[in-house]
């Protein structure tokens, strides 16, 4: 069966508005899931949201995600506004911590809470900050920390970490324990296993160069350090 030039061009006409039709319902559809995408984070950053971004110097943080969703179940109208009682209404007793001394103390109110965040507190164990890297051998990028203390926490667990003595930071983003850490912890059949165990790391020198520049030697010992306390 032969096609005319004129059934040809009518064919090529309906394919390309169909076509059209097709990309057409497309870029609606992606306009659609945009406009959803725009009303949903609107519904996220509601007044609660503002209002108690603005009471809290620390933000993110468990805290405050707590004190976000009391102002949602209660209302922004009714959330912190109590005439008859202060803001230590809504407030719930935590501990603090001391990044660089891993002191704990207790913020009973909230002015001990606000002056604490000022003084350079967070709500992040620096001891539970040692375990995890010493879990994972001695050096860790920021994942295990998230999974033990919530995305939320970002913000504080970098700032924990960056205050810590015990802790340096490589240039490619890992955190690790400084060799000496646990040294004193080392009985003396631990430092001779501690040296074996690093004797052979050496041979795997240029990795750590590789992964770590600089601070590779440390990364190294460190590792080295936890297996020969592990080691019975």
């Amino acid at each position: 069966m032969q096609i005319s030039k004129k059934d040809l061009r009518q064919i090529i006409k309906e394919e390309l508005a169909a076509l059209l039709d097709e990309k057409k319902g497309k870029k609606r559809k992606a306009s659609k899931k945009k406009r959803r995408k725009k009303k949903a984070k609107a519904k996220k950053r509601d007044a609660c949201y503002y209002k108690v971004k603005s009471r809290y110097d620390i933000w993110p943080s468990a805290y405050a995600s707590g004190a976000l969703v009391k102002c949602r179940k209660a209302g922004a109208k009714n959330w912190g506004n109590s005439k008859n009682e202060d803001i230590n209404e809504e407030f719930e007793k935590h501990d603090m911590y001391n990044s660089e001394t891993g002191e704990k103390h207790k913020a009973n109110i909230e002015d001990d809470h606000t002056s604490m965040a000022k003084k350079g507190y967070t709500h992040v164990d620096p001891k539970k900050i040692e375990k995890i890297l010493r879990d994972e051998g001695g050096a860790a990028g920021l994942d295990p920390f998230l999974k033990e203390f919530g995305k939320e926490n970002k913000e504080e667990i970098i700032k924990t970490l960056e205050g810590m003595p015990s802790v340096e930071k490589h240039e490619h983003g890992d955190y690790y324990l400084l060799e000496d850490l646990d040294e004193e912890k080392l009985t003396d059949r631990d430092k001779v296993q501690k040296e074996k165990f690093a004797k052979g790391m050496k041979k795997n020198m240029k990795g750590f160069e590789q992964d770590y520049g600089a601070d590779a030697k440390s990364v190294m010992y460190a590792k080295a350090t936890k297996m020969a306390k592990e080691k019975k």
